[in-house]
């Protein structure tokens, strides 16, 4: 008589029926800072130009290739780090773009020209993009089913907190010891956290069951966190036979994605890049200018968190084109708003926050759809090349608004060219064919 066949037993509805213990909250915070620092990175550049032109004696225009070598870097690098979290596994992924981006942001504070800045903000680019597919990855792959799309959306969050802390942090020590000592620190932090991650940052049970041959380490990591099964374990049915993005049964999804992701961040990219420059031009003094940045941040953190809760109600399709419609809607305000003459500084402002509300977390709302519109075969992947796409509509928006905003009418131009931008992103939104519904009503 034959030996009896052992069933598998499928691992992911295992994970979602986990309750939220510590496990999960250790994960999500290692994870969480590590976006938290990669959007302190990001900025760096940003909050160190004043001093390098100071130092160098250069004109601001000098500095455009360094921006533009970063977001360049950034779109090679979200790709190059999808496709290596998909075949190598997350947690090596991510913990080698955090030592990558630490390594050389240390690097940069021995810049002593354009050139080699410029060159150093591309290779720490790489690492920076590389982070966050995995992050949000081994998040969605890891969260109990009903913390999953509020924990996504906590990483989501963390670029924008990461360059709110890190503007406090670099506002003092700046003036105190020189630009120098903003790309230490920036890169000391990373390369401190990786030892956090080297000892306490799990891989995918999910990616792990797809490979096959690590049942023995899911359980573990299963009782863990708080559960109990025996393997062998058998992940996801397989929905991309080639095991990439653009296989016949996802296509039209990645080609939705990036559309909606280039719209996003070209929208979300003018608004960070430019805000404080329409808040001069509005006749506000400079600290309240950049003040209204921070206001624009906030309000996109604070909204992020209230429309995941609206978008697992009624889902992710109506919930993103309603937004998109707000924050059309907000665009139109604000821009009046600027111009009308006489309006008090707090209602200038107001319109700023509901602008931010709607345009910003749009980009969170899609990376919260995006980790459950890409299966676990080619997850890291799909989500590197949307945001790969989306950089793109970084870039552009980095250049093309300044034209515009040079214009006889150029305050109109950029706010048209984000309501545009907009509509792109309904319109990608709308060709996603893998969006999820809202709960049932019970």
């Amino acid at each position: 008589m034959g030996e009896m066949m052992t069933i598998a037993t499928p691992v992911q509805p295992i994970i979602d029926g986990l309750a939220f213990r510590a496990f999960h909250a250790r994960l999500l915070a290692l994870v969480a800072a590590v976006i938290l620092l990669d959007g302190f990175d990001i900025q760096l550049a940003a909050f160190a130009a004043p001093a390098i032109l100071a130092d160098w004696r250069i004109g601001s225009g000098a500095l455009a290739p360094v921006m533009a070598a970063s977001l360049a870097g950034m779109a090679f690098g979200t790709s190059i780090g999808g496709w290596l979290g998909d075949r190598f596994g997350r947690r090596p992924a991510l913990i080698g773009a955090v030592l990558w981006f630490g390594a050389m942001a240390m690097l940069t504070a021995l810049c002593t020209n354009v050139t080699s800045f410029a060159i150093l903000r591309f290779i720490t680019g790489l690492g920076l993009g590389a982070a966050v597919p995995n992050a949000t990855a081994l998040v969605a792959e890891w969260m109990p089913l009903r913390a999953r799309n509020y924990a996504v959306t906590v990483i989501s969050v963390g670029v924008p907190c990461g360059g709110i802390v890190g503007a406090a942090i670099a506002s003092w020590l700046i003036p105190a010891y020189g630009w120098p000592a903003a790309f230490v620190v920036g890169g000391a932090l990373p390369l401190l956290l990786s030892l956090a991650m080297l000892r306490g940052l799990p891989e995918s049970p999910v990616l792990l069951a797809r490979r096959g041959g690590a049942d023995a380490q899911i359980a573990a990591m299963i009782a863990a966190a708080g559960g109990m099964a025996e393997g062998p374990f058998a992940p996801p049915p397989a929905i991309a036979a080639g095991g990439h993005p653009f296989d016949p049964a996802l296509r039209r999804t990645t080609i939705g994605m990036g559309l909606a992701f280039f719209a996003a961040l070209m929208s979300v990219y003018a608004l960070l890049s430019w805000v404080p420059v329409l808040l001069s031009g509005a006749g506000f003094a400079m600290g309240s200018a950049i003040r209204g940045a921070m206001i624009l941040n906030l309000s996109g953190v604070t909204a992020s968190f209230a429309l995941t809760w609206v978008m697992l109600r009624i889902g992710s399709r109506r919930t993103i084109i309603a937004t998109v419609a707000a924050g059309i809607a907000a665009l139109g305000l604000w821009s009046t708003l600027l111009h009308w003459p006489e309006v008090a500084p707090g209602i200038v402002l107001a319109g700023l926050a509901l602008t931010g509300a709607t345009v910003l977390s749009l980009q969170v709302l899609l990376l919260t759809l995006s980790s459950h519109a890409f299966p676990v075969e080619c997850r890291s992947a799909g989500i590197g090349y949307s945001i790969s796409f989306g950089r793109i509509g970084a870039i552009i928006s980095a250049f093309g608004a300044g034209v515009l905003l040079d214009q006889p009418s150029g305050t109109w131009l950029f706010f048209a060219m984000i309501a545009a931008a907009l509509v792109l992103l309904a319109a990608g939104a709308l060709i996603v064919d893998r969006h999820f519904p809202g709960r049932p009503r019970v």
